[in-house]
Formats: C-alpha cells, structure tokens, sequence
C-alpha cells in the first residue's frame, strides 16, 4: 500500500519522485488602463521608433557595442507588450531572437510614433550614450546617460533605459532589468540557474551532484532560497549574491520546500513535513521563529503571499481533489475559492493583487488558469503542452512557466494580454519551477 502523504506530495509538488533509497524531491505621463484580454484585443500598443544613432565627436564607437545596445533596447521593449517598436526607416524592429508575431502592429497607421535618439560618444574613459525619449511633437519626455565600457555594458544600460521609458509612457514597472530562476535537470540531479528576463546570460549557480529545486528569490534579488538535498535531505537553503557557499536555514524533519517570500512580512511561507503531515508554516528571513499555520489531515502545500502580507495561498486536497485555498497571514479564516473539482496546484499571486494564477487538470493536460481572489473570473491563459509551476513578472502582465512540448519541460513565458508565448530556457535538459524577481 502505498504512503499517502508520500504519493499526494509527489503530485502536489511539481511530479517529482526520485525512488532510489527513497529519495524524494519537492519539486511571476498618465497611465492608461488595461484590462486582461486572453483574446489579445483588448489593448492598443504605442508606436516606438529606435531612430539612427549619432557621433558627435566623430569619435570611433565598436560597431558592436552600438548594435548590442540597439538589439537590446529594441527587444525589452517589443518584450514589455507595450509598444510596436519601428526601425529608423519606419519598419517593424526585429532583433535577433525575437519571434516575429511578438512585434506585429496591428493598429491603425498613421500616428506619429515616439522616438529613441542616441548619442554615442568616446573619450580615455571608455565609452558613454546619451539616450532620450521624445514624443511626437518633439518634446523630450525622458534623458539619461550611460558610461558603456565594452558590448556587456550595453545590456545592463539599455535594460535600465528600457525601464525607465515603461514607467514614462505606462507608469508601471518594466521587467528589462528582472531575472528569472529555475531549476535545470541532468538525470538524477538538478542545479539552480538564473538567467535575464530575456533568456540570456545564463548563469549557473549550484554544481553539487544532487538535486535542488523550488527557487525562491530575496530581498532586491540579493539572494535565492532553494531545496536541496546536498546533505542527503531535502533542506532549505540560501545563497547569497556574490557567494558560492549555500548555507543551510530549515533542516526539520521531513520536507522543508516550497517557500515564498513575503517583503511585507520579511517571512518565508513554506512547506513542512516535521509534524508527519504536510503543513504550512511560516518563518524569518533564517528560518527562525516557525508558526504552524495550518493544522488539518489533509496535505496543505504550495503556498503563496499576498502582494499585502496579508493572505496566503495555497493547495489542499481537504475536500478530496487538490483545489486552491486562501487563509489570513496567520492562519485563520481559511476560504475556498477553486470549485470545479479539477486537480488544482501551484498558485501564485500577481504583484497587483488583482490575479492568482494557478494550474489545472483539464482536457487531458494540466492548464494555466487565472482567477481573482474571490475565485470569480476564471480565464484560461495557456492550453498547450502540460504546464506547472507559474511566476508572476513584476508587471502583473507576463507571466513564468514550465512546460513539457515536444517531450522535454522546458520555461515558457505568455504575455497575458495578447495571449503570446516565447521559450526562455535553452538546451536539452529540462527545466522546471522557475522563480521571477521582482527587480
């Protein structure tokens, strides 16, 4: 007979069961409104014009640092969904990589766009651009000015410039400058990896031949919290940014996975298994200080803070089918707001506040879903393949995924409002539970 506890975690936590000597892995100027339109329809993108670049002291820029720079700032902001970005000559902007239907107008012609101007100049220094935005009439909205040593300093530049032109025209938050984690898998072991919002410059962070999954990002993305089964168990763990040393902050009995972190509340809601069930609790940024906030038979997992603090979401198969609740931050007034009896998982609350997204088993595959959080308005956001694990953008507009297509799992991201998606992760091993951060 199979454990209970034991065969429901697997399912629950993202499918991942590794049998060997039973070792068992846990596996998102004014400002105008948008409304969520799975049909795409719903919103009017901005007419952007990247116009040539200039030389004013004629000085010898690489030609490769101004393309890198262009490239990048034409694709954060084809990728931010907000605008049709246009070339110097009026034509739709299209660097490499970017799949074509991603920056397709659709609009009414005629407008006049906004338009990008730089200046690239040189001295014994290095490098720098003045970059400005300007509207149709001339005006300038928007000047910064970057110091841009070599072709790897353009990114980082033209993701802040990017930005900071969605908060100009949008007046919400770009996510050029966020970065992504997850984790990659290599037979039985599994290493934690981080990558650009845009799917480039990937890095690697855990080597150790054992498995880590569920990251979860800290405080301004200064460090990732992850379960890993380096000491033999399944841990929680933390790295800090610039550090090669995982230390370990939840080593209870059992299960210590599936956290998230609240910067309200300055508190990890995880999963734990120290009591011979799986249950909710909440600690300290070290693990410190546990609260039990659940206290029933069932398996409660997958929780979810609140943008507030104030709530929580999570999974429980209390009525028989996993199904996706919300409880207070410390526990009480426990609420169900999935009804359909479908296998539900894997909740995440927008940074809005406004959506939790959530997967569910329907027509033969588990499908991205989103709901408010009073389970009115359910839409269906992604249909293809067999996807888990969704993380919200900082924007409340795209959001993470993994899904197996073609018979490997790999990180997808959708934008919500014109229904699109575009594959982040690379190579041939899979990728799974990825971890958006919020700057």
């Amino acid at each position: 007979m199979r454990h209970p506890i034991r065969t429901r975690t697997r399912r629950l936590i993202m499918g991942l069961l590794i049998g060997s000597a039973g070792l068992a892995a846990c596996v998102v100027v004014a400002q105008p409104v948008f409304d969520l339109q799975v049909s795409g329809k719903g919103f009017r993108r901005l007419d952007i014009q990247v116009v040539t670049p200039t030389f004013p002291n004629q000085t010898a820029v690489p030609h490769d640092l101004v393309q890198e720079a262009r490239a990048t700032l034409g694709r954060d902001l084809i990728y931010s969904g907000f605008f049709y970005v246009q070339d110097a000559d009026g034509s739709a902007m299209n660097p490499q990589g970017v799949p074509r239907d991603w920056n397709v107008s659709g609009d009414s012609a005629g407008r006049t766009p906004y338009r990008i101007e730089s200046a690239w100049t040189s001295d014994g220094n290095g490098h720098a651009v003045e970059m400005r935005l300007v509207d149709g009439a001339g005006s300038q909205l928007l000047g910064k000015r970057y110091a841009v040593r070599d072709a790897s300093g353009a990114r980082p530049a033209m993701h802040h410039f990017a930005d900071q032109i969605v908060r100009q025209l949008t007046g919400l938050p770009g996510t050029a400058q966020t970065k992504i984690a997850f984790a990659r898998l290599a037979g039985k072991s599994s290493s934690i990896v981080t990558v650009d919002y845009d799917g480039l410059d990937e890095r690697t962070l855990t080597t150790q031949e054992t498995l880590s999954l569920s990251p979860c990002w800290g405080t301004g993305r200064s460090w990732l919290a992850f379960t890993s089964f380096v000491r033999g168990q399944p841990h929680l763990f933390r790295l800090d940014q610039g550090s090669k040393r995982m230390r370990v902050i939840s080593q209870r009995p059992g299960l210590n996975t599936a956290p998230d972190w609240s910067e309200k509340r300055q508190s990890f809601a995880l999963m734990l298994t120290s009591d011979g069930n799986a249950e909710i609790y909440r600690t300290d940024a070290e693990g410190k200080a546990p609260k039990r906030l659940t206290h029933h038979p069932a398996i409660d997992t997958s929780p979810s803070w609140s943008p507030t603090g104030d709530q929580i979401v999570f999974t429980s198969d209390r009525t028989g089918v996993p199904q996706i609740y919300v409880m207070d931050a410390d526990g009480g007034s426990v609420r169900r707001i999935t009804r359909h009896n479908q296998y539900s998982d894997s909740p995440a609350w927008s940074p809005d506040g406004r959506w939790i997204a959530y997967v569910c088993r329907r027509e033969g595959g588990l499908q991205l879903v989103v709901v408010t959080p009073d389970g009115g308005d359910e839409r269906i956001v992604v249909r293809a393949g067999s996807s888990d694990s969704p993380a919200w953008a900082n924007d409340s507009r795209h959001l993470a995924f993994s899904s197996r297509r073609g018979g490997v799992r790999a990180v997808y991201v959708v934008d919500l409002y014109s229904g699109l998606e575009r594959r982040l992760s690379s190579g041939g091993h899979e990728a799974v539970t990825p971890a958006w951060s919020s700057e």
